[in-house]
């Protein structure tokens, strides 16, 4: 799993490849918690080849916390890709949002 940052682009874009999961939490947490020194961060989960449970709660709970501290985290995630699905099903990707992003607070 990797987290790749790019400051280039406004607003920031961060992009999670690999697996998010139970088994590698530990591993981006921190850093992950990072991203909200960034005030407006979009971050791509796109290239996601695993999320899990565990994994969409983290990034709920970045969310939540976000909002909590008045920043703004936009979720990006392509039509079909394994993260969109995965919070669609729990919850965390809104319905009617057809353009792959996510916007706003848990």
């Amino acid at each position: 799993m990797s987290l790749a940052i790019d400051t280039r682009q406004t607003p920031v874009t961060a992009t999670l490849s690999g697996e998010l999961s139970v088994i590698t939490l530990g591993d981006l947490q921190d850093e992950l918690f990072g991203l909200l020194n960034f005030s407006v961060l979009t971050l791509d989960l796109t290239p996601l080849e695993m999320l899990d449970g565990c994994g969409a709660q983290l990034i709920a709970i970045l969310q939540q916390e976000a909002g909590q501290q008045g920043k703004q985290l936009r979720l990006e995630a392509a039509e079909g890709s394994q993260a969109r699905h995965v919070l669609s099903l729990m919850g965390l990707w809104p319905a009617d949002h057809g353009e792959g992003r996510a916007d706003g607070h848990q």
